[in-house]
C-alpha cells in the first residue's frame, strides 16, 4: 500500500539508476522553462538510454 509516504521516502526507495533518470528528466524540464519552443522528447530518450541497458 502506497498510501501515506511522504516524497522523501518515495525518493530514498529509489535505485541508483532511477535516481540518476529522475535527477536528467529534472534537468532537461528545468531547462524547458527557459525555452518556449522547445522539444524535450529526444533529451529524455537520450537519458533513458543512458541509463538503462
Amino acid at each position: 500500500m502506497t498510501e501515506g509516504r511522504t516524497e522523501k521516502q518515495v525518493l530514498e526507495e529509489l535505485s541508483n539508476e532511477e535516481r540518476a533518470l529522475l535527477k536528467r528528466v529534472l534537468e532537461v524540464e528545468r531547462a524547458k522553462l527557459h525555452l518556449s519552443a522547445y522539444d524535450a522528447t529526444d533529451d529524455l530518450l537520450d537519458a533513458v538510454r543512458e541509463i538503462l541497458p
